[in-house]
């Protein structure tokens, strides 16, 4: 008789459970580096578009890590009105697997994670392409991923100032009071993009945005500054993507599927040869980052199911260790 069983948990299980931001950045470098080493495979997501009905969609995002040897798919709705309904713009699953048999090893709650990888990304990206001095942070938009972008890069920089802007003033005047409760920095929440990025050494660009709008101009961004934008909708200058010193994605295949750049890639405009490298190529080695103190740098990240599986397998982990989570019963019957 084969019996099937998994373990669930949930999100206070998972947000008990989820490691510093230090360590998720150590955890999800370890999956950029192996994806830069090619030891993944990581099908291109797929969308279940509703932004006509409901203004949301579903991202599903695939993939397996072979250092540890996980496959995993997550499920993530990103619905713009969800504050309406006192929900997170984000809420999602993530399903991991037993590569050699297919069988089902857990199922999370995804939402904090997904925050947390997000942050961990940006954060890594600004280890490695931004100025060792940078000090002010624009950060543009208040939504989940962004407490864990500000965390994260202060974790990496040694910052005097954040400026926050979002569409809502009640959601940048929060972020700000958050940003200095539990990281003791100086935060500003400002009215505009335009006011944010000004003279600014690191700009992050995580809005949601209904339609294409030009909230950062190409030529606000200072000389060795880094822009890191990982939006659906362009909210960047098109201009940036080939007046920037150097663009750097994390998935260049992801990247001709949607994302802030997108328009530009279907135009024939920006090409794979525009590109300076994946993040991955630069955590393992193969190429450098910054290479001088002006470069203008820009990192597009659009988000992998690798670090997903990668910090899901860590929670699974130490769930196993602490006798976390509940176990569920999926099949109790004869082989097949």
């Amino acid at each position: 008789m084969a019996r099937i069983e998994f373990l669930y948990l949930d999100r206070h299980e998972v947000e008990r459970l989820l490691p510093d931001v230090s360590v998720a950045m150590e955890i999800v470098e370890q999956g950029l580096v192996a994806h830069g080493r090619g030891d993944v495979v990581l099908p291109p997501k797929a969308h279940i578009h509703l932004d006509e009905r409901y203004n949301g969609h579903f991202n599903v995002l695939p993939g397996y890590a072979g250092h540890i040897d996980r496959a995993g798919v997550k499920v993530v709705g990103d619905y713009v009105d969800n504050w309406k309904h006192g929900l997170p713009s984000e809420v999602a699953l993530l399903s991991l697997y037993e590569p050699r048999t297919g069988v089902p090893l857990c199922l999370l709650d995804a939402t904090a994670t997904t925050w947390l990888r997000t942050g961990a990304v940006t954060g890594i990206g600004v280890d490695h392409l931004a100025r060792k001095d940078a000090a002010i942070l624009a950060h543009l938009g208040a939504r989940g991923t962004a407490f864990s972008n500000i965390a994260a890069i202060a974790a990496r920089r040694p910052l005097a100032e954040v400026r926050i802007a979002s569409a809502r003033s009640e959601t940048r005047e929060a972020l700000a009071r958050k940003v200095e409760d539990e990281l003791s920095l100086r935060a500003f929440p400002v009215a505009s993009a335009h006011a944010a990025a000004d003279g600014a050494d690191i700009v992050v660009e995580a809005t949601r945005l209904e339609r294409p709008e030009v909230l950062v101009r190409d030529a606000v961004l200072k000389p060795g500054s880094l822009l890191v934008t990982y939006g659906w909708v362009m909210a960047v200058d098109p201009a940036n993507a080939t007046a920037c010193d150097k663009l750097v994605v994390d998935d260049w295949e992801q990247c001709t599927k949607g994302g802030t750049f997108h328009p530009l890639i279907r135009d024939r405009v920006l090409t794979r040869d525009s590109v300076w490298g994946e993040i991955g190529e630069i955590c393992c080695g193969d190429k450098p980052g910054r290479m001088n103190e002006s470069e203008r740098i820009t990192f597009w990240h659009r988000g992998f199911a690798i670090s997903d599986v990668v910090l899901g397998h860590w929670i699974h982990e130490r769930a196993l260790q602490e006798g976390a989570g509940q176990r569920l019963l999926l099949w109790d019957g004869p082989d097949e």
